[in-house]
């Protein structure tokens, strides 16, 4: 542990330092910041490994560049029961277009990786982000 910082500290800077890579699609330094054996909820799905939990954050990326621009973002604050929360929008923009997708994702750190992540969809995002997808791309 660095000295003066306390395990929140920590805990808050390596779930920073994943939240960063994603938003600059550098997944090896995402899969870096995982346990080999971390979990990712997403919307019913149970998803396992750092392996697999990354080529899913990779797919998503990868069907973005469907869009004209695409630019990331994400902050960090404290969660409830010692996880650290993520929230990340996307800017998106097609056709002139413009639209802000953002969304939760509540992170466990244990012994200096991150061992668990719950996707958790904000109150009409996904909705949002279907109407938006379906007006660009058709139903």
């Amino acid at each position: 542990m660095i000295m003066g910082t306390s395990g929140a500290d920590t805990d808050r800077e390596i779930v920073r330092g994943f939240a960063l890579a994603l938003d600059r699609e550098d997944y090896a330094a995402a899969e870096a910041a995982l346990a080999p054996s971390c979990v990712y909820l997403l919307r019913g799905e149970r998803i396992e490994g750092a392996g697999a939990i990354v080529a899913s954050y990779k797919g998503n990326g990868d069907a973005a560049r469907a869009f004209d621009e695409i630019a990331y973002g994400s902050s960090v604050r404290d969660g409830d029961d010692g996880r650290v929360v993520i929230e990340f929008w996307d800017e998106l923009v097609h056709r002139g277009r413009r639209h802000r997708h953002v969304c939760e994702q509540w992170v466990r750190v244990e012994g200096g990786a991150i061992v668990a992540i719950e996707h958790r969809d904000l109150a009409g995002e996904a909705e949002a982000l279907a109407a938006f997808r379906a007006w660009c791309f058709g139903p």
